[in-house]
């Protein structure tokens, strides 16, 4: 079926590879036959997913599976999260107990899937890690004979996942950026590869304690909507990868934490370059515009080389409003609003609002 040593050196390579179990991923599903492979840290109350590394997903369809809460009807999630750490099984043999929904059938049938082999890696009385390989009708069920064959990787990939929680936490020991961070005004939190906090500074530290909108659960950043938790997550995974990549390519990201009738909390997520110190990871600064003046319309004018209403939508945006919200409040359009946001672009070379509003934090906060 393959070559155990081929899989194995893109295993072990893993433990350095800036990107993480990516790479090993793609080797893997060519090798099984498969379409798409994924390793997720799974956590079990309330069900979710926290981190993934994958092949063959795109972010439409992580998108979408989020949006929907689709892992509540996920047949081999669902079974995961209550079994102990095994060998690879097929799914086929839980489908008669599945009850899912008409939207899971249909995707199921749109992407012609057929059939996952999966195991669980590692599991917590709070997490499990599980590794599934997905086929399609095409390439059809996984045999007896082939997840024997996949067995004989399972001690190494439960060996390497066990040596990479270790090494990030060692390599993050040393790190100067806590240092920089402690004397911040604002708070901050270093992510590791898995988007687990790793530190975070006094001001964080605080303001966890003061906001009931977000807190720290199991090392873990999580919100009190779900919609925001599922796009921190979509946030979080992305912005991690784009980690590895050149500096052109960095994703930068931002969320709009509610508070009431008090103005909203402002969420940045950019990449840390992987580095001797990290593998790869986010560093998350939460605005508090009660605490911190943000920058005004004709500051942000000045500097960018924006004309007055396109300096005024950015003041928006970075206050925490949406394009809706502006509409209403400035009497405008949408359609209009966006034209705005379209030249804002074209004139600062950013692509994504998380991207400007990071990109004006950055120059114009004091």
């Amino acid at each position: 079926m393959f070559h155990d040593s081929d899989l194995l050196q893109a295993l072990y390579s893993s433990l350095t590879d800036k990107e993480g179990f990516h790479r090993f991923l793609e080797q893997l599903t060519q090798a099984a036959n498969g379409c798409s492979a994924q390793l997720l840290m799974i956590r079990k109350r309330p069900l979710r997913i926290d981190h993934l590394w994958h092949h063959g997903l795109t972010d439409e369809f992580l998108s979408w599976y989020l949006d929907n809460n689709m892992i509540a009807q996920d047949v081999v999630s669902n079974h995961a999260i209550a079994q102990p750490p095994g060998g690879f099984q097929s799914a086929l043999s839980l489908l008669p107990e599945a009850d899912v929904s008409e939207d899971y059938s249909k995707w199921e049938n749109d992407q012609d899937m057929l059939d996952s082999a999966w195991f669980v890696v590692h599991s917590t009385e709070t997490h499990c890690h599980v590794l599934t390989i997905q086929r399609t009708v095409a390439q059809g069920p996984y045999r007896p004979h082939e997840l024997r064959a996949l067995d004989r990787l399972v001690p190494f990939i439960r060996q390497a996942v066990q040596m990479h929680r270790q090494l990030s936490e060692q390599k993050l020991a040393g790190s100067s950026l806590a240092a920089v961070i402690d004397m911040l005004p604002d708070a901050h939190f270093i992510l590791d590869d898995q988007a687990m906090i790793r530190h975070s500074n006094a001001v964080a530290q605080a303001l966890v304690d003061k906001e009931t909108c977000l807190a720290i659960t199991d090392q873990r950043l999580s919100f009190t909507e779900r919609e925001t938790q599922e796009s921190f997550f979509r946030s979080s995974v992305q912005v991690v990868r784009s980690s590895h990549l050149p500096e052109a390519d960095y994703r930068t990201d931002m969320l709009i934490l509610h508070r009431g009738k008090r103005k909203p909390l402002l969420l940045v997520i950019r990449p840390i370059e992987s580095s001797e110190l990290m593998a790869g990871g986010a560093l998350v600064t939460v605005y508090d515009p009660e605490c911190r003046e943000l920058p005004s319309a004709e500051l942000i004018a000045g500097y960018f080389n924006l004309s007055p209403a396109e300096a005024q939508l950015c003041e928006d945006i970075v206050a925490g409003l949406s394009l809706k919200d502006v509409a209403a409040n400035r009497h405008r359009s949408e359609e209009t609003l966006r034209s705005y946001l379209k030249q804002i672009f074209t004139k600062t070379g950013y692509h994504r609002q998380g991207e400007l509003v990071s990109g004006i934090l950055t120059a114009l906060l004091r």
